[in-house]
């Protein structure tokens, strides 16, 4: 066992603590595990870091995982106790929880070693007067104060922190996405689809999407449109009316649902246009940078953290946008098909230069380093 006076030196000891209604594994990973996975098989600390994660079908076999017990599964106190007990006996030298605060403040408070909260979301703030607003605020800024630092996944969502927030003052860091860009291949010749990839849920436009894309298809019949949407018994008649929707063009559409990341991957390398069509204030934008990285010419609203994952290499869609705003660029950029290779190519390279797995991991790394030498 690396003794705690030199493990700066010879590698962290880690343990990164994953949310409820994760799936840790290849073939059903959500966004936040699929990060997280990415950041731990590049990190130098790669060989002395544990994923705590629920269990799931299967595990990503590339990094060390250990589940909790199913008698914890439900409980956020029995979790707690599980990675306390997990730290105690292999001398953890630094914990990160993925997402979930509650889970943080209660080991920062249980546990003498640095505790780092690891947000994909905005945080919540808290607006308002009076006595219990001040009260909430004042055990809010507390339960922050008492972790050793908090990752943020974009710029956007540090910034939004700092505005509510001012009051906290531990050390912050942002960590995006990133991807290993060796295993993309993007196709040179690229299939005439439109892909549209995410949640089956209003914030994400995809109903707007769908009615765009139908419109365009009508009149380009040597063009097909391909959804691959998740979620989709969470808004049932949400997802019914994108059916609909699509329903006139469904000889030039597909619809694929619950789909591993691989698939995704395998399209965003193919198609010519992808469309990230987000109403809401996006964390970071994950399905942008799998477009770009995949060699699409991408649509995006910019909300939020999307304006960084693609800087000036998208067309951005105007605010308050609707399904004509959508439809009139996508006739823009079929009919000019030089303008899509020059978009595309702009957002390769761009994802290559600011989101490369070794320059996100490379940042987390220090960002640990710093947290644990001032513990």
């Amino acid at each position: 066992m690396v003794s705690r006076t030199n493990n700066l030196k010879a590698g962290l000891h880690i343990v990164v603590v994953m949310p409820r209604n994760m799936h840790f594994g290849p073939s059903n990973a959500t966004s936040i595990d699929l990060c997280v996975h990415d950041l731990v098989r590049s990190s130098r600390y790669r060989e002395t870091t544990t994923v705590v994660c629920e269990k799931n079908e299967i595990l990503f076999a590339d990094v060390s995982t250990l589940c909790f017990p199913d008698s914890a599964a439900s409980s956020t106190r029995r979790k707690v106790r599980f990675v306390e007990a997990q730290a105690t006996q292999r001398e953890i030298d630094l914990i990160v929880v993925q997402q979930h605060l509650p889970t943080a403040v209660a080991l920062a408070r249980r546990l003498p070693i640095p505790i780092v909260f690891h947000t994909h979301n905005f945080t919540k703030r808290l607006s308002g007067a009076g006595p219990l607003t001040s009260a909430k605020r004042w055990l809010r800024t507390r339960s922050y104060q008492s972790l050793a630092g908090i990752i943020f996944v974009s710029n956007a969502a540090n910034d939004r922190f700092e505005a509510d927030w001012p009051e906290v003052t531990i050390p912050r860091a942002v960590v995006p996405n990133g991807f290993n860009f060796d295993e993309w291949h993007p196709q040179q010749n690229r299939v005439p689809e439109i892909l549209c990839v995410g949640r089956a849920a209003p914030e994400k436009g995809i109903k707007e999407a769908a009615a765009a894309v139908a419109r365009v298809l009508s009149q380009h019949r040597d063009w097909r449109g391909r959804f691959i949407l998740s979620e989709i018994g969470t808004h049932p008649r949400y997802f019914d009316d994108i059916l609909e929707v699509l329903q006139p063009v469904s000889h030039q559409t597909s619809v694929d649902v619950a789909q591993p990341w691989s698939f995704v991957k395998a399209k965003c390398e193919e198609a010519a246009i992808a469309i990230v069509a987000s109403k809401w204030d996006e964390p970071f934008g994950r399905t942008a940078l799998e477009s770009h990285a995949g060699g699409c010419t991408v649509i995006s609203s910019g909300t939020g953290g999307l304006s960084e994952v693609s800087g000036s290499n998208a067309i951005m869609l105007p605010s308050g946008f609707d399904a004509h705003d959508i439809a009139a660029t996508l006739e823009n950029l079929i009919s000019e098909p030089a303008l899509r290779r020059d978009l595309a190519s702009r957002g390769l390279e761009y994802a290559r230069k600011n989101f490369s797995i070794e320059l996100v991991s490379s940042t987390a790394d220090q960002f640990y380093d710093q947290v644990r030498s001032s513990a």
